[in-house]
């Protein structure tokens, strides 16, 4: 009895101890790293025994036991594992979780290691969500958002749709790589990104990464000022889709579509988008005709991932593409840069190629274009710019275990298209300061030429295209190979095949049926009795026509080290890249003995030497080819970031790079080899500290790059039209950057950027000027030290204040200064008198923006999102490119202005 009495009170006992433990909340909501989007479906394990999912907002509670450390394990498809310990306390306790991507799910395959990592890269970057380009992006061109990460200058130039231009830390964009999921889409020739042949590209990016400096990417890609990794859309862990519809105060709408499968049975999917964007841009008379399409296709399975992506943005839009003099734009805008507008407009008038404006009609406004008239009661703009670039990516990534990685990428681009301008300048009406196309076209329609035809007319000026179209094929591999937890290692190639084809065709003849034009050498010499050679119809080619080769092949490699609190890397690569050219409309030279027949036989001619007679009856030896050059060119780079503590961290990089020179710097348009042609050299170091905190996050770095050898922008002629090249132009860039974020209420962000440049050119030179027979005739001796680099702002303060009042409802206020921004120039103007003379400074500006955005689900699994935005809230007038004028100030610079205020408006709805 007594040992029943004692098992009745140890059993009761036991029962107050186990009841006795108080339960709790824990309750939170789980958030996608990438986009700050809820994610639903996610599984929470708490202690290995009690399960919920998170629900439709992403939220999830448990009841748990109080005043213990509980551990949570959250899985869900797409997402990182995370297990997490969780102190609850004696009360509800509310546990945010933010999950990141698990790449190696069904996310894009991108080349390794060319994304930066916060805490463990040592290069200075930032990057910009979907989330945050659906809110600030607008109907505007990508590019554009960059102007709030530090260091970076974008302009939308004359204001047609994809004419965007952006530079970093003051190196134009032919000197920044832009990678599109890891693969390089700069132009093969002159390096340049046309962002009209991206439309689209903002609607399907997860996100992009801004690398500022040498980055971190082990390609040989000229990432001088920086790169831009622009990664897609993969395949999400469930289905979804949407649609949206944009529109701004001047006439452009967008619609835009997507729809993705989710993970399908099999472990495959497919993610697909495209859109219509069509209307008035802002400048008179440019317009948008845009369609993109995106499509991926994923599938995996054992250790093999493979992925097949096409995307395409065809398109039309005008243009705006001459700059203007500063009083025919804006009167107050003249004065406040110093010019007596009078004088100005009196020497403006008195000009009359450019009669843009008279004393008495006065400024013409900031969206005057003129590149545009009247033709047959409509505006009928001279500059079209057309293209479609379609891009093929087939990516396959082989992951046997959790050392090794083989990710290879074989792609293809074929682009075609060009843009177009009058052949001949004419008169403007003085009125409207619009281009006479209706005295072109009644001249064309009822002009006669008794030599060529006396039934058709001929037209004496015309709309032409200068057609660049393209075909581009491409490999890049790369092996990564995980020594040991502290080692780790990564081998690639690089490879690249491209064709550039370049003629100019008659686009519209005005009222005409033909053209006469004899520039192709090899066509019959046009007699009384056979002139069809010479009459040009629609679509046939004039003045020129040829072909660029391009050759490029490398290999690259890094060595990683990672320790505790430090991460260091040692990157190389060379490359060698070959240069070939072929002109269709120039007789190739023929030799026989010791003799040339300099371009004096054409196809099916007939030499007669030495009393024999040769005929020239092969193609191939018809056209001028020029040999093949080849140039070596090598990078170098270094870095370490170690981690004080959890808090703070400091980095530094240093590289160097030798840079193959660029088509357009290798053969002039004579198929001439440029003389002294010089590789390009880059010395950079950068120093950085970064403070990371749950409220305060911020970074600043300072950097010093030598360029040597800097290209001039273009190829520079002299007036009659000789080409010369040029050598031993430096630059030097510092400067210094901060950029930071400081919440100071969870629903309250505080975010600030400043960038303080000094970048000047640093030297004097010599080009050498030849005629067309490759003799020098000349030696420009030209000097442009401490000349400031022109055309990108070299100081930039910026901030912004986000408020979501409501969970859905936010609202974000944008500031923006430019400073020490000064005109493009050339610098063989800088010659006697004019040796090191400062280019003209643009006026200082400053920018309001204002977004807003409201989120409301309904229906359980639908979501309507509406957002909007003003730019340029005071309405400010201002200068963003300029190009310097003979007198070196203000009167004589040309210029483009910025957009006035304007708004845009979207409502997507998903599910």
């Amino acid at each position: 009895m007594r040992k029943f009495m004692l098992s009745i009170l140890a059993i009761f006992g036991l029962t107050v101890i186990v009841y006795g433990q108080t339960k709790v909340e824990l309750n939170g909501t789980i958030f996608d790293k990438e986009n700050d989007e809820t994610v639903v479906g996610a599984k929470i394990v708490c202690d290995k025994v009690l399960i919920t999912k998170s629900d439709i907002d992403g939220k999830y509670a448990l009841q748990v036991d109080a005043n213990k450390v509980h551990q949570l394990t959250i899985t869900c498809i797409g997402f990182d594992t995370m297990v997490l310990d969780v102190k609850v306390g004696s009360s509800a306790t509310t546990f945010d979780v933010v999950m990141p991507k698990y790449e190696k799910v069904m996310d894009e395959v991108v080349v390794k290691a060319d994304v930066a990592k916060t805490r463990e890269t040592p290069i200075a970057f930032s990057k910009l969500t979907a989330k945050q380009l659906s809110e600030d992006l607008g109907t505007r061109d990508l590019p554009m958002v960059l102007n709030s990460t530090p260091g970076a200058y974008a302009t939308e130039q004359g204001g047609g749709a994809g004419d965007a231009r952006v530079s970093i830390r003051g190196f134009d964009q032919r000197n920044i790589a832009v990678l599109v999921d890891g693969v390089p889409v700069n132009d093969m020739e002159n390096g340049q990104v046309y962002w009209s042949n991206w439309d689209g590209l903002g609607d399907i990016t997860r996100y992009m990464q801004v690398q500022r400096g040498l980055g971190a990417s082990k390609l040989s890609i000229v990432s001088v000022g920086g790169t831009m990794n622009i990664v897609t859309k993969g395949i999400d862990a469930k289905m979804g889709a949407s649609v949206k519809q944009e529109v701004n105060n001047y006439g452009l709408y967008k619609t835009s579509l997507s729809y993705n499968t989710g993970m399908l049975k099999g472990n495959w999917g497919v993610t697909v988008a495209g859109a219509r964007k069509w209307g008035t841009s802002y400048a008179d008379a440019t317009f948008d005709d845009a369609w993109s399409y995106f499509l991926k296709v994923q599938k995996k399975f054992n250790k093999h991932l493979f992925s097949l992506g096409v995307n395409g943005a065809p398109q039309s839009h005008g243009q705006r593409t001459t700059r203007l003099p500063i009083a025919v734009i804006d009167k107050g805008l003249a004065e406040k840069a110093g010019i007596n507008y009078m004088e100005s407009l009196d020497s403006i008038s008195n000009v009359s190629s450019s009669q843009f404006t008279t004393p008495t009609i006065g400024a013409r406004g900031i969206r005057y274009n003129p590149n545009y008239g009247m033709m047959n009661g409509s505006d009928f703009n001279e500059k079209v710019n057309y293209f479609h670039k379609p891009q093929f990516n087939l990516t396959h990534s082989y992951e046997p275990n959790d050392k090794i990685n083989l990710t290879t990428v074989v792609y293809m681009s074929i682009g075609k298209g060009g843009g177009t301008s009058m052949k001949n300048q004419t008169s403007r009406d003085t009125t409207t300061g619009l281009i006479n196309m209706q005295d072109v076209y009644d001249y064309n329609s009822t002009h006669y030429s008794n030599i060529y035809s006396t039934t058709e007319h001929v037209a004496s000026n015309y709309i032409r295209s200068a057609n660049n179209d393209h075909k581009w094929v491409g490999l890049l591999s790369t092996f990564n190979y995980k020594i040991n937890k502290k080692w780790s290692s990564m081998f690639g190639i690089d490879a690249r095949y491209y064709k550039g084809s370049h003629y100019q065709s008659i686009y519209n003849l005005m009222g005409g049926d033909y053209a006469i034009d004899n520039a192709d050498e090899n066509q019959p010499i046009p007699t009384p009795g056979n002139t069809s050679s010479s009459m040009k119809r629609v679509g046939d080619k004039v003045s020129y026509y040829n072909d660029a080769f391009v050759k490029w092949g490398g290999v690259f490699g890094q060595v990683e080290y990672k320790k505790d609190k430090w991460s260091t890397f040692l990157t190389s690569s060379v490359n060698e890249t070959g240069y070939q050219r072929v002109d269709y409309f120039k007789k190739k030279d023929i030799v026989l003995a010791d003799t040339t027949f300099a371009q004096a036989v054409g196809y099916g001619d007939t030499l007669n030497y030495n009393g024999q007679k040769y005929t020239i009856n092969s193609s191939e030896a018809r056209y001028a080819t020029t040999d093949q050059k080849w140039f070596m060119g090598a990078t170098v780079k270094a870095g370490a970031n170690y981690n004080i503590d959890k808090h703070h961290n400091v980095f530094f990089n240093t590289g160097f790079l030798s840079i193959a020179p660029k088509m357009n710097t290798v053969f002039d348009n004579n198929n001439r080899e440029f003389l002294a042609i010089e590789n390009q050299k880059v010395y950079s170091v950068e120093l950085g500290y970064g403070f990371k905190s749950k409220k305060f996050s911020a970074n600043v770095n300072g950097y010093y790059t030598l360029w040597r050898n800097k290209p001039p922008s273009y190829t520079p002629t002299t007036p009659d039209g000789d080409s010369y090249n040029i050598n031993g132009l430096d630059a030097l860039h510092k400067g210094v950057e901060l950029d930071f974020i400081y919440k100071i209420l969870p629903n309250l962000d505080f975010e600030g950027l400043a960038s303080i440049g000094d970048w000047k050119t640093i030297s004097g030179s010599t080009a050498n000027i030849v005629d067309q027979d490759g003799n020098i005739l000349a030696v420009v001796d030209f000097s442009a030290v401490n000349v400031h680099v022109g055309d990108a702002a070299q100081i930039q303060y910026g901030a912004s204040l986000r408020y979501e009042v409501i969970k859905g409802l936010y609202f974000k206020l944008r500031y923006t200064y430019f400073g020490k921004n000064f005109a493009n120039f050339d610098p063989t103007n800088l010659v006697g008198t004019n040796k090191d003379r400062e280019s003209w400074q643009m006026p200082n500006y400053n920018l309001l923006d204002f977004n807003f955005g409201y989120e409301l689900k309904f229906l359980k699994k639908y979501k309507a999102t509406l957002n909007g935005g003003v730019m340029n809230i005071l309405n400010t007038v201002y200068i963003t490119d300029a190009q310097n004028g003979d007198g070196f100030d203000a009167s004589t610079a040309n210029v483009f202005v910025g957009m006035g205020r304007r708004f845009n408006l979207g409502l997507k709805v998903s599910f």
